[in-house]
């Protein structure tokens, strides 16, 4: 399948948070927001849905969890269980909530930094303690950032419930190996974390990204 990946598209004709923010004379660059045109399929489906004149409460049909199932499968080796599924607004949301319903109010939140601002809101916004640990500068210009697990210890404290996490990490774009991963996941296990992960660029990662353990039973 093709795509126009070449012609300017005007965005500053209708409301945009990524065009409207800075003068005319600023190249932004400064969000996750593409000026490709949408893939015809996506046009051609909400040109049907809007062709309908009534646009009551709506619910996610059933074959957009059969494509979320199918595509984990096919992509990762992941089996996702149906009743796992829960489709939410966005990430940024999708991060509070789990912060208030799987941690208790005052319960410490750690992540590492730098790290998508919205991830260092969350525990402000949801009751509870913002902990936060930084990533290891790269060795030399250019270089991969990496994980201080010296760092990350030191800010887990008893009250830490959960980690925030990224893969792949925005805005360093690390793409975390299994070693990395093994041994963080033995961090988390030796500390009783919960771990909400954002893997929302997985799929512009050219090799697949490393997957350490199944679906939990």
């Amino acid at each position: 399948m093709e795509f126009d990946f070449l012609t300017p598209i005007d965005r500053r004709q209708y409301p945009s948070q990524k065009w409207d923010r800075y003068a005319a004379d600023v190249l932004p660059l400064w969000i996750a927001d593409m000026d490709f045109s949408a893939p015809p399929a996506v046009t051609r489906a909400l040109a049907e849905r809007v062709a309908h004149p009534v646009y009551g409460y709506a619910k996610p049909s059933s074959s957009l969890d059969d494509s979320l199932c199918d595509w984990s499968r096919e992509h990762y080796g992941w089996e996702v269980p149906r009743d796992a599924i829960v489709w939410l607004p966005g990430v940024v949301p999708a991060l509070h909530i789990a912060s208030l319903a799987l941690t208790s109010p005052g319960a410490g939140v750690v992540t590492t930094t730098p790290i998508y601002p919205p991830f260092l809101q969350v525990a402000n916004k949801t009751g509870r303690l913002a902990q936060m640990a930084p990533l290891a500068e790269p060795l030399e210009p250019g270089g991969p950032w990496r994980l201080d697990f010296e760092a990350l210890e030191a800010a887990i404290t008893p009250e830490t419930q959960l980690l925030l996490w990224c893969h792949p990490h925005n805005p360093t774009g690390r793409v975390w190996g299994e070693e990395e991963l093994l041994a963080l996941a033995e961090l988390i296990e030796r500390h009783d974390l919960l771990v909400i992960s954002d893997e929302l660029h997985a799929d512009l990662v050219v090799d697949p990204t490393a997957r350490i353990s199944p679906w939990p039973a």
